[in-house]
């Protein structure tokens, strides 16, 4: 009778679990089951199959290296925060988080984690104490499950969860779902119950997709947003098993972005051309800030080149990814830009801006950067021809107006720089215009070699290889996208960063203001979300190495950017203050100082006083 009992309690308990997980696989609609498959087989056949091998093939190298740090945290009886910070940064690679930053980077979180991954209890109890005491949200706690258990624990993202299109009803199935699966209590967290439903989610969905891993789950819905809209695959095609790989025994770490502009600058470095130390990190970080950007300065000193280099080191594909414009001087309005409706034949007449547009904003596109140079732009006045396109960039929408209601938008992958002479059949800047963008000058002229770390000292290691994908994935990820993103960052790497920039931003407009020249809240702003972007994740400098010189630079540079070129009028008028601006800049803003000399300078030779050097 024992036997008995044990074996009807044994096909109970197997008959209880098929029918949770018929209650799971039930969860998705035949039309998302079938919208799955067209993702699977559009992304692992074809022409992206080897793609696919080799994404997998990274991911689990990847996953290999983060289990022998997280085994280290595991044993070991004092976290160490470089071990924590070294975690954060690997895991950064399996899949794009800012919140994996070096906010995290600390004793504390490391206890927390090991508390989420080895500790006892129930993973919703668990869950739930990590997401209640750490600054860390449902998003990270997925990634930190994933990599210590990836055949366990999905990958949650905002952008594949998007794909997986789930109703309200689905998302409450798979709540009650996930209180059976994983005995949630009454007491666990909404935000911990949320999460678990997720995990079931994503776990019909890798039962629908027929695959093994999460990490091909995670794959396949990431890459189904760049799928064209007509996609479709027959139902019955037959597929071949995929070949076995070899996963190597070593690969080098996961690019950071200081290896990138590294990278960037020998590139320029490699095609003959020659910049002052920071010029070409400071033009990195100035399109990273607002992708409208002035080059301006002596004819020949390699602007509009510097344009295409960069683009060219960001995407080794310019023909696709960059396009120059020369700028003529009878561009009145914004047709050469955007075109125009020809009425004779009934169709609108596009231009190389507006396809390029086009092009950026299409979904498969949406992790490449491109790259526009307007060169010469000042041979026309740029409020008559590029105003609609400059009003687009301020708004949250970034619509530009077409005809008769159509609408564009401009892409947030897509950088604009203007290439400026200053000479007497040029226009001036609007102040409209200058504080919409960041202004470089080059007016330097160098004819020895600069070396290939951009300041003047020879590198000796190495320089990564990284892959176009990841150049662009880091360049468009890696930057602040708000004031608020901003302080936060500078905060975390000292508290008293942001108070310290608002005060000299403030003592500088103090200066400028009984004269009329003081700036507004939208330079306040960029000029701290350039300083934020001037940090990498880890808040380590890029202009600078140490903190301290790293924030010193990246303030000059913002304040001769930003500030000084708004400066125009007599000598006689403006010397006063520029005396006072110079006294002012002193030692901590040497770059500062230096240009108001040099304008004070040609001030008394010429009697006006310009930003601008011929």
């Amino acid at each position: 009778m024992r036997k008995v009992a044990t074996v009807c309690w044994f096909q109970g308990a197997l008959a209880d679990v098929r029918r949770k997980n018929r209650a799971a696989e039930d969860l998705l609609s035949p039309e998302q089951r079938a919208a799955l498959a067209s993702a699977r087989a559009w992304w692992q056949e074809g022409e992206r199959a080897l793609d696919f091998l080799a994404e997998r093939a990274r991911h689990e190298t990847r996953i290999a290296q983060i289990q022998t740090l997280l085994a280290d945290l595991r044993a070991s009886r004092n976290v160490s925060p470089d071990t924590v910070a070294e975690i954060l940064r690997r895991v950064r690679g399996v899949s794009a988080n800012r919140a994996l930053n070096r906010t995290l980077a600390t004793a504390e979180f490391g206890r927390a984690l090991r508390d989420l991954l080895y500790g006892e209890g129930s993973l919703p109890v668990r869950l739930a104490a990590f997401l209640g005491t750490q600054r860390a949200g449902a998003q990270t706690a997925s990634q930190l499950l994933h990599v210590a258990f990836p055949d366990r624990f999905p990958l949650v993202s905002p952008a594949t969860r998007a794909v997986l299109t789930a109703t309200r009803a689905q998302k409450n199935a798979a709540r009650r779902i996930a209180i059976q699966r994983y005995e949630a209590g009454e007491d666990t967290s909404r935000g911990a119950l949320s999460l678990l439903a997720d995990f079931v989610l994503y776990d019909a969905a890798r039962t629908a997709l027929g695959v093994e891993t999460f990490a091909d789950v995670n794959a396949i819905l990431w890459h189904a947003r760049e799928m064209p809209a007509a996609t479709s695959r027959a139902s019955g095609r037959v597929r071949e098993e995929a070949v076995p790989y070899a996963v190597a025994d070593a690969v080098p770490p996961e690019p950071a972005e200081r290896d990138l502009l590294a990278y960037i600058e020998a590139r320029v470095a490699s095609q003959g051309f020659t910049y002052p130390p920071l010029a070409v990190r400071d033009y990195y970080l100035a399109l990273k800030t607002k992708p409208f950007v002035i080059l301006a300065g002596l004819s020949g000193t390699g602007k509009t080149r510097l344009t295409e280099l960069l683009a060219e080191a960001l995407t080794d594909n310019l023909s696709a990814q960059y396009r120059l414009l020369p700028v003529r001087p009878d561009w009145t309005d914004a047709t050469p830009l955007l075109g125009f409706f020809n009425l004779l034949a009934g169709e609108y007449v596009s231009t190389p801006f507006l396809d390029l547009l086009t092009e950026a904003g299409r979904a498969e596109n949406r992790e490449r950067a491109f790259f526009v140079c307007l060169d010469e732009m000042n041979l026309a006045r740029v409020e008559h021809y590029f105003a609609d396109a400059l009003s687009a960039m301020e708004t949250r929408a970034r619509t530009i107006p077409l005809h008769a209601g159509r609408t564009l938008r401009i892409p947030p992958n897509v950088f604009v720089t203007g290439s400026v002479n200053v000479d007497e059949a040029t226009h001036p800047f609007s102040k409209k215009v200058l504080d919409r963008a960041n202004t470089l000058e080059f007016t330097d002229v160098h004819f020895g070699r600069y070396a290939a770390d951009g300041k003047g000292r020879a590198r000796k290691e190495p320089l990564p290889d990284i892959a176009p994908a990841d150049r662009q994935r880091l360049f468009l990820g890696a930057r602040a996208r708000d004031v608020r993103e901003a302080q936060e960052k500078l905060a975390a790497i000292k508290a008293t960063y942001p108070d310290r920039v608002l005060a000299a931003l403030s003592s500088l407009n103090g200066l400028l203001a009984p004269r009329g020249m003081h700036f507004g809240y939208r330079v306040r702003d960029e000029a701290l979300m350039y300083l934020a972007n001037a940090f990498d994740a880890d808040g380590r400098g890029l202009l600078e190495e140490k903190p301290e010189q790293n924030l010193a630079a990246a303030l000059d540079l913002q304040i001769v950017q930003k500030a000084l070129p708004r400066l125009s009028g007599t000598q006689e008028a403006l010397e006063p203050l520029l005396a006072e601006l110079e006294a002012w800049a002193g030692e901590a803003y040497p770059r500062t100082r230096a240009k108001l000399h040099k304008m004070r300078r040609r001030a008394a030779e010429e009697g006006v006083v310009t930003f601008y050097e011929p």
